[in-house]
């Protein structure tokens, strides 16, 4: 009669065998395409043009993404930090600010970023540094009128 110890170690043994043929199973669609990325490698390397970049092809992450058409707006720092300071009233300190970006949007700033993006609003007119701490300032919009719109109803 087998034990307990015995069972237990023909289980564990099986279980590891059944974990490396799913672990197999799984990587075995990446495998083809792995290859194939790099064969590619391997071919600009031998042509002479793996020194980081291929002729006239600038790196992915260097030039500025094209806005997308579709969902969310991305928000800056600034303006989350604008909308956060408007949703307060009261004047609020970096460390507040910084939580409520967290909380509201589950981005993780940095205190210090807070403080020099609040710097940049600041010369800008749209935070002001008070007692209180921080407040949204007021950021005067150019209002321009175009006579030509006479077609647009004007709201008072």
């Amino acid at each position: 009669m087998a034990t307990t110890y015995e069972y237990l170690l023909r289980r564990k043994a099986d279980l590891e065998v059944r974990m490396a043929e799913a672990q197999r199973r799984a990587t075995a669609p990446f495998e083809g395409e792995l290859r194939a990325i790099e064969l590619a490698l391997g071919a600009i390397e031998r042509a002479g043009l793996g020194d980081g970049k291929v002729a006239g092809e600038a790196p992915s992450f260097a030039g500025v993404a094209a806005p997308s058409r579709r969902g969310r707006r991305s928000r800056t720092t600034g303006d989350m930090i604008l909308m956060a300071l408007e949703r307060a009233g009261a004047g609020m300190g970096a460390a507040e600010i910084a939580q409520q970006l967290e909380r509201r949007w589950n981005r993780s700033v940095p205190t210090a970023a807070v403080m020099l993006e609040l710097q940049n609003l600041e010369a800008e007119g749209a935070a002001v540094r008070g007692a209180a701490g921080w407040t949204r300032g007021t950021v005067p919009t150019d209002l321009t009128t175009n006579e030509d719109d006479d077609d647009i109803a004007h709201v008072a």
